[in-house]
């Protein structure tokens, strides 16, 4: 989708963009506020961005001008409420005053017209409540947005948990904004998670948010793969974590399934994927018709590409799948969050998703279902997927008064 909104500046208004992702597992909540840095750098004039992350590496590739990153130590989640970190050898509680001491120094310094804090409210281990009673008190003009994602976890779950942690009190203290990367047509996520009563004059939602990045054409692409057999499936889920046994499923499936289809693979192991179980993917993929790689800037392309898709059910990853409208067999995490089987069955209700339990699936199950979906077309039901240019917008209202948004009439959703 070519995107021509554009902003109109009047002044000399330099806005500062604070972002932070806790980075326990996965790309997902990095990608998002990554999407939204680089739309916005692009979009109103002397914008910067500063993303505070936990990964290890940048897995974005080109980095724009007026965007940078901050690395915290890195952390991984063990369960709903438990983190330890990753690599480094730290007694728990100095862990946690570092990460949390480098976030309040960065805004300390960066001094920010807007912060946004993806998913987590206080942070991990309320790392971010210095931070945000530094930025009420010290810079009050700094506002304070909260990004959620369509469905966080299971409801009743999450609502404990947070009225436990006193989180829904920190919201209302310290946060100006809730941006919701959905809509409440499809699921209410502000009812469903007790953002309620004098939180609602706080919400936003912005609409199903992905990348706006152009990508090659499926026939282009299908020419520079050389392909060799009738159908191509495209095995992706994102950061690749705990993917493997789902990908070793699909690659015992594809062995059934190429004896009813001409049929030929490209599994996108993901970078954090260990190298051991890519390298054992590798192995298995030894005398098939397949192609395995550890990440691709060209994931898009091979997306729109792809006669089936399949992946888990991060929200990134779906939305990517829904806007290029490909037969999308989705094969959501068991745990320890019930977030991606919500989202797959509610799009599967919807008929943009065919969907299947890890539970479930032995090599011939996944082939028959893998076989019903290539012959899948995506229903008509449109989604709003203009999440990225509406977070935008909503950021420019916050920025500064001299900021004008200027919408173009023209600007359509891809349906086809």
């Amino acid at each position: 989708m070519k995107n021509n909104q554009h902003f109109t500046e009047h002044g000399s208004s330099s806005p500062s963009i604070l972002m932070y992702s806790h980075d326990g597992f996965g790309l997902g909540h990095l990608k998002r506020n990554f999407n939204i840095a680089k739309q916005t750098v692009q979009e109103i004039p002397g914008s910067k961005a500063l993303l505070i992350m936990g990964h290890t590496s940048i897995p974005f590739h080109p980095i724009p001008y007026g965007i940078d990153f901050v690395k915290l130590p890195s952390i991984i989640k063990m369960n709903h409420e438990s983190w330890q970190p990753r690599s480094l050898p730290m007694e728990s509680g100095k862990f946690k005053e570092l990460r949390a001491s480098l976030i309040k120094n960065v805004a300390e310094h960066f001094r920010p017209d807007i912060f946004v804090v993806d998913y987590v409210p206080k942070g991990v281990w309320g790392e971010l409540v210095p931070t945000l009673q530094f930025l009420k008190e010290s810079n009050p003009k700094t506002k304070i947005v909260l990004g959620l994602r369509d469905v966080i976890d299971d409801p009743a779950t999450t609502r404990q948990r947070w009225e436990k942690g006193h989180t829904y009190d920190v919201i209302r203290q310290y946060y100006d904004k809730i941006f919701i990367y959905g809509s409440p047509e499809i699921y209410d996520t502000a009812y469903h998670y007790g953002l309620t009563g004098d939180l609602e004059e706080k919400i936003s939602y912005c609409g199903y948010l992905c990348s706006e990045e152009p990508f090659k054409s499926r026939e282009r692409v299908r020419q520079e793969l050389r392909l060799q057999h009738d159908h191509l499936v495209v095995i992706t889920a994102g950061g690749g974590g705990d993917a493997y046994e789902m990908m070793r499923s699909c690659m015992e499936a594809l062995k059934i399934l190429q004896k009813e289809v001409s049929v030929e693979a490209i599994f996108i192991a993901g970078p954090f994927m260990i190298l051991e179980e890519r390298q054992a993917l590798e192995v298995q993929a030894e005398g098939l018709p397949v192609k395995v790689y550890t990440s691709t800037d060209g994931l898009l392309n091979y997306m729109n590409a792809a006669d089936l898709l399949i992946t888990m059910g991060s929200y990134n990853t779906m939305m990517e799948a829904v806007r290029l409208r490909r037969p999308t067999l989705v094969i959501p995490r068991e745990g320890p969050s019930a977030e991606q089987k919500i989202r797959a069955r509610i799009f599967s209700e919807l008929g943009l998703i065919k969907t299947v339990d890890s539970p479930s699936i032995t090599p011939p199950t996944l082939a028959k279902a893998m076989l019903k979906t290539l012959s899948h077309k995506p229903s008509q039901f449109l989604l709003n997927m203009n999440g990225l240019s509406n977070a935008v917008h909503q950021l420019s209202e916050l920025i500064h008064p001299s900021l004008h948004f200027v919408p173009n009439p023209d600007v359509a959703v891809i349906t086809a």
